[in-house]
């Protein structure tokens, strides 16, 4: 589904207050949700988009929520195209888990070196297949505390069948990880 859980939207949108971005990078886009909250929050944060179906481009109106949409897979990011593009925050919701496990974890390896912070929102025992023949929104691997240590990272916050982690990123950085587990722990 092209639609992301709402259990963590506060703390999501607290820590977007609390991490104040001039840039973010949105994956796996959907509808748009994150984007249309980053911009309520601050409408000058340049956000840029990648969705990988088309039609949801169009369907969801991407291009008037976002500065950018790149139509390509999250995958396709480990380019030397890319490997110039940094972000504040780069936010993954709800998509992690439509990746092979081994993608997942290159890409993450590969983003922390472009970012300040990675918002991480994924879910668990949450069954899901082909959504209308879009074969993207199938869900194909599973994600734990324990794929998360090698990162610099708030604790692993479970609610539902949602999980949420913050990933601090490798680009010069005056937030600690302790004052974003502040602003979490308020809302979880």
């Amino acid at each position: 589904m092209p639609y992301s859980s709402f259990v963590f939207d506060k703390s999501i949108e607290e820590i977007i207050r609390l991490l104040k971005p001039q840039t973010l990078l949105d994956l796996g886009t959907g509808a748009g949700k994150y984007g249309e909250l980053a911009k309520k929050i601050s409408p000058s944060t340049k956000l840029t988009a990648i969705e990988i179906e088309k039609d949801y481009i169009k369907k969801f109106r991407l291009l008037s929520i976002y500065d950018e949409v790149w139509n390509i897979s999250v995958t396709d990011l480990i380019n030397p195209k890319y490997y110039d593009s940094n972000f504040d925050v780069i936010m993954i919701g709800d998509i992690i888990e439509h990746l092979k496990k081994s993608d997942g974890i290159d890409l993450l390896n590969f983003l922390i070196y472009r970012c300040r912070w990675i918002i991480l929102e994924f879910p668990h025992h949450y069954l899901q297949n082909s959504v209308d023949g879009y074969h993207s929104e199938a869900h194909i691997s599973v994600w734990t505390k324990d794929d998360f240590v090698s990162f610099e990272r708030t604790q692993l916050y479970e609610k539902d069948t949602q999980r949420l982690v913050v990933l601090r990123g490798y680009l010069e950085n005056k937030t600690s990880v302790a004052g974003v587990e502040s602003v979490i722990s308020e809302y979880e």
